[in-house]
């Protein structure tokens, strides 16, 4: 059951204080009550509450809780989605804050926005800190508390720092980190010319990270009526925080709220760090079952190889299957069946006479065609990426993504200049080996001038890679017309699948369904619609972003393959 509550959705963090705790509490007896209030009021130049509320009087019973509200105004009590405090009073430990009059009405459709967006403005409003006050909070500026040691009560010290490096990453070393708004639907009222403004500071802290407020806000919108998913939140405070300046994108969200669970031992993230419902998948095909014919034909491999026992079987589609026994790889083809293993098995035997593969066995019967070739131990691309998609990446992970991307273009590189074009560039296809080498795989749509053309013509490989120029010349021809695939082309695909492997967007910013039909993919790819890397990215790393850059520049002269700047 998901988190009803702010404090239900903190389980596992919070820490209930015991009973008799507070040992000057509010006096709970009429008469000593309005003698209290009597008193707070003259502090404040008032005799006594009459008529329509203007003002709100609070009275603290806890003086630690008087001056953490009283900070938490010092920092961010400047910000418009706040009420302005006018005044306090040591004595009687009071605030005289702004009434704001009117509740919010969540069923409005801007509502859950303009809240989000008043979280954002609150988690911002240190960075325009008067300057008489910078000074006093200087210790917990973002690059002071990466330096300092982890505060007593994390249970797990150790990934504090990896929450204080993303929350830098986005707001700035320089900025003061602030959290833990008391959320709940009755703190959020409007003034009468309509803004959204969240009462109540008093649990705010300057050294508490904004993170615990997406955590409770899920809560807080499902109290309201208005539930949305935990990839819907992150969105919206995304793009609230951005107009603030503090630039988060969602991997980064997504890791650094699970680096602040493992810290503080909350008990869910009540879905923040799920994916999307658009579904994220493989850009190969999921694997169908097999049919019985493709059943028959792979037993036909298996008796000509003299091997025993069921394969594996991993992809299917369209007649075409993928099959795994022991160290071989099995690619079989139903008649009629998409792809050509003819042309792979001459582009793999061409391989084999340029020293450039071990080589291949194959055949055909009546049941259809059959590839058999050595398994290439090691992790495709898609895989080895993994960890940035789910935001658990660690740095030796991110590390190796880095390595493995520059391998990559350093192997296309080589391999486009002995002449060869693989026709069919996507991170499923790209193999990092167990020694750090990179293998492609998959050639049945691979040109080279040794090589005779396909039987059918060629028009493209995976469509949400393919580069603008081949996309314009596709919409420019007839599908029996063969569209001629440039070094340049396929160093866009690379680029364009490292772009999807690392931040698990594709690269296009479709105005449609990226399952909808081909023609209309091709045109808004053809029109330049890319994504912001900025945007998608999952953490900042200047290396792979300027390979991918460099490799999906819109000019396809000006494409290159590496950070050494080399072009096609």
């Amino acid at each position: 059951m998901r988190p009803a509550t702010a404090a239900e959705a903190l389980r596992g963090l919070i820490r209930v204080r015991p009973h008799g705790w507070l040992t000057d509490p509010l006096p709970t007896s009429s008469a000593a009550a309005a003698d209290r209030l009597h008193t707070a009021l003259a502090h404040h130049g008032f005799r006594q509450a009459s008529g329509a509320p203007l003002r709100v009087l609070k009275v603290h019973a806890h003086e630690a809780s008087y001056n953490g509200e009283l900070v938490a105004y010092a920092l961010v009590g400047h910000c418009p989605a706040l009420p302005g405090l006018l005044g306090s009073a040591d004595a009687s430990r009071s605030l005289l804050i702004d009434y704001i009059p009117h509740p919010v009405d969540f069923t409005a459709p801007a509502a859950v926005a303009e809240l989000v967006g008043a979280v954002a403005a609150v988690h911002a409003a240190p960075t325009s800190l008067a300057p008489e006050l910078k000074g006093a909070f200087d210790a917990f500026r973002l690059d002071r508390l990466a330096a300092s040691s982890a505060p007593v009560w994390l249970p797990e010290p150790a990934p504090r720092a990896d929450v204080i490096g993303y929350v830098r990453d986005a707001h700035g070393g320089d900025a003061i980190p602030v959290g833990h708004l008391d959320l709940k639907s009755e703190h959020a009222r409007r003034r009468e010319g309509g803004a959204l403004v969240l009462v109540d500071l008093e649990t705010l802290r300057p050294d508490i990270t904004p993170l615990i407020d997406l955590v409770t806000l899920g809560a807080f919108l499902r109290q309201a009526g208005r539930p949305l998913p935990g990839a819907d939140v992150l969105a919206l405070y995304r793009d609230a925080a951005d107009q603030h300046g503090i630039t988060w994108t969602t991997g980064a969200l997504r890791a650094a709220l699970t680096a602040y669970q493992r810290a503080t031992g909350l008990d869910t993230l009540d879905g923040l760090t799920d994916m999307p419902h658009t579904p994220r998948h493989s850009p190969k095909a999921l694997a169908m079952e097999p049919t019985a014919p493709a059943l028959a034909l792979v037993r036909t491999v298996l008796d000509t190889l003299e091997l025993d026992g069921p394969p594996k079987h991993l992809t299917g589609r369209k007649g075409a299957d993928a099959w795994r026994y022991g160290d071989w790889a099995i690619k079989t083809a139903l008649p009629g069946a998409r792809g050509d293993l003819a042309h792979e098995a001459a582009a793999y035997d061409l391989l084999r006479r340029q020293g450039r593969h071990p080589g291949v066995r194959h055949g055909h019967s009546e049941l259809g065609r059959w590839l058999a070739l050595p398994w290439v131990e090691g992790a495709p691309l898609w895989d080895l990426f993994a960890p940035a998609r789910e935001g658990s990446a660690t740095e030796p992970q991110r590390t190796q993504m880095r390595e493995a991307s520059r391998a990559a273009l350093s192997a296309l590189r080589e391999f486009h200049a002995t002449g060869w074009i693989h026709g069919d560039m996507q991170s499923e296809n790209v193999i990092i080996t167990v020694r750090r080498g990179v293998s492609f795989i998959d050639y049945d749509r691979a040109h080279h001038p040794d090589l005779p053309r396909t039987m059918q013509p060629y028009r493209g490989g995976l469509v949400h890679v393919i580069a603008p120029e081949i996309a314009a010349r596709l919409l420019a021809t007839n599908e029996s017309e063969h569209v001629a695939l440039t070094p340049q082309a396929e160093l866009y695909a690379l680029g364009a699948s490292l772009y999807w492997a690392w931040t698990g967007t594709r690269i296009t910013d479709y105005r449609g369904d990226p399952a909808g039909a081909h023609a209309e993919l091709y045109e808004d790819i053809a029109a330049g619609r890319c994504r912001n890397l900025d945007r998608d990215r999952p953490w900042i790393d200047a290396e792979l972003e300027g390979l991918i850059r460099g490799a999906v520049e819109p000019n396809p002269v000006y494409r290159t393959y590496g950070t050494d700047g080399e072009q096609t």
